[in-house]
């Protein structure tokens, strides 16, 4: 309990927590050979390998054509996202119950190497600011990632989750012209730093970026959850949660987890 408290602590003045040796090496190892098995099979299918190969991440982990000749590996990646061990911690941190969203998996780009966007999540769906300031109260969106090799790529502003953009964060997230901007020199940033194992909780709705370098090799999993109301406005797709058989084959806090994402979104699915 005392550890909870402090990463309730470290939540509420940061925005971000980071726990050193998350994972032990024989799950890490696990992990990485599922995420990267996904990886390679959604390289393959796409329409240009050269182009996906330097983008950022893929989404959607669990969807069920990664899975015909290892099915037994979705269950175990339902079972880690649906972990005990990171859903006490969210649920301590918010006082709610969590709900899944979606996954992604980082990757450093073959490469070309360039600095991201500086951004709240929120604004890639709320065109008005008074929108986004009114998703921003409606919910909270959270992203849980684990590194497979060390992960020094994200930026993040300490303490921006919990208020709007300052005047000169704004005009660096988005110039005069109203493009976004990669500018260095964001106020308060900070790198955050990441060894083998490691994992990261960090605020979507906080001010962030990613700097992509393809000389340094990058394996991080990401999943992400969200409290509050549902986020009706960006529905997560319905992957392999069609084949209700699946959840018979996971353990009871996973399909108690799990059932109550299906109970939320299939409505609009």
């Amino acid at each position: 309990m005392s550890n909870l408290i402090n990463i309730k602590h470290q939540w509420e003045n940061q925005g971000f927590c980071i726990f050193p040796n998350f994972l032990e090496p024989k799950k890490l190892e696990k992990l990485q050979l599922i995420c990267d098995d996904i990886f390679q099979q959604w390289l393959a299918a796409s329409p240009n390998i050269e182009e996906a190969a330097n983008t950022t991440n893929m989404a959607y982990l669990t969807k069920p054509n990664y899975f015909y000749k290892n099915s037994s590996w979705l269950i175990e990646l339902l079972e880690f996202i649906a972990d005990r061990k990171i859903i006490d911690i969210l649920e301590f941190i918010s006082g709610e119950k969590i709900l899944f969203h979606n996954t992604q998996y980082f990757f450093n780009p073959a490469d070309k190497s360039w600095k991201g966007i500086w951004h709240r999540d929120t604004q890639f769906l709320a065109p008005k600011a008074e929108l986004e300031k009114q998703r921003i109260k409606y919910n909270t969106g959270v992203h849980f990632r684990v590194a497979f090799l060390a992960d020094d790529y994200l930026e993040y502003v300490p303490g921006s989750e919990k208020r709007w953009d300052t005047p000169e964060e704004l005009s660096i997230i988005k110039s005069e012209n109203g493009k976004l901007n990669t500018d260095d020199n964001m106020p308060g940033k900070q790198k955050i730093f990441l060894n083998k194992g490691d994992a990261l909780l960090f605020h979507a709705w906080g001010i962030h970026r990613g700097v992509y370098d393809f000389n340094k090799p990058r394996r991080t999993l990401d999943i992400i959850y969200s409290w509050g109301h549902h986020c009706d406005y960006c529905i997560p797709l319905i992957t392999c949660f069609e084949q209700l058989y699946l959840l018979e084959k996971l353990s009871p806090n996973a399909r108690e987890f799990f059932s109550y994402f299906i109970e939320t979104s299939q409505k609009y699915w």
